[in-house]
Parts: structure tokens; sequence; C-alpha cells
């Protein structure tokens, strides 16, 4: 069995090895797993009522995971745990990422951040951003010097 490095970014190393050298040695090769921060991908969709983000968080224990609102900044966050009892040896490569991650998302104005709702099932985040109601546009009566009142700006 051949094992073959994965570097999706080949030409870009290749260039930047040759010009900086490779000092100082990396301690961990990137691909390889190490107790880091790492961020899951994410999908955001929008519906007609609200806003959807989707994590992929695979091994991450549900009362590790934090989804929290402050100042109109979702935030969420948690930690992949590694078995420690495995032994190193046994491994050809490890390149499965652990360790603390956090992404934020700033909301937009029309999310109403008391109602968001968050769903842990399978390995997948589902966090849902309730839309506001929308508010018709007032309409602003505009008066004269005369005293003559109209109503102007919205059909």
């Amino acid at each position: 069995m051949n094992l073959i490095r994965y570097t999706p970014n080949r030409w870009m190393d290749t260039m930047f090895d040759r010009f900086f050298g490779e000092w100082p040695a990396p301690a961990v090769e990137p691909t390889e797993a190490a107790p880091s921060t790492w961020a899951p991908r994410v999908d955001i969709r929008e519906r007609e009522k609200a806003i959807e983000i989707t994590a992929e968080l695979p091994g991450v224990d549900r009362n590790g995971l934090k989804v929290e609102v402050a100042k109109g900044v979702l935030t969420l966050s948690g930690e992949k745990n590694t078995e420690r009892e495995v032994k190193e040896a046994d491994f050809y490569r490890r390149e499965r990422v652990y360790g603390k991650f956090e992404r934020s998302f700033t909301l937009p104005d029309e999310v109403d951040p008391e109602r968001i709702e968050a769903e842990y099932r399978d390995g997948v985040l589902r966090v849902v951003l309730p839309k506001k109601p929308e508010v018709a546009p007032k309409q602003i009566a505009v008066k004269s010097g005369d005293g003559d009142t109209k109503k102007i700006g919205v059909n």
C-alpha cells in the first residue's frame, strides 16, 4: 500500500519552500491531526421566514456545544476531543482534526434574536434564525406653510 500526501495547494507550497526554505521546520504537518483550533464547515440558507445555518460537527458532544448571541453576533463554539487510549504506533497517518472551534456570524437586522433555535442531530448542528415580521412603510404627512396637509413619498 502506497501512502501519498494530500496537498491541495502543492504548487504554492513548493514555490514558498524554494523561496523561504523549510525554516523553521513545522512541528506537525498541516494535514496531520493535532490539538488545535479548527473551523467547521457551514451552509447558510435564506428561507422566506428564517435564515438557517447548518454546521458539520461529527464527533462533537452536544453538551460541549455553545450557541450564543451577543450584540448582533451569533457564535458557535465547542470542542472535539480525541480518544487518549489509542496507541500512536498503530497509525499510518492521522488526518482527523481535534481541538476547540469557534465560528461567528454577524446577524442581519431582520433576524429576531429572541426566537433563535438550535438542534443537534447526527453530528449536524442546525440553527434557525427567524426573521422579524415585515413592518409596513409608514406614511408621513407633510404640511405646507399655509396649513394644507398632503401625504407624499409612499404610493
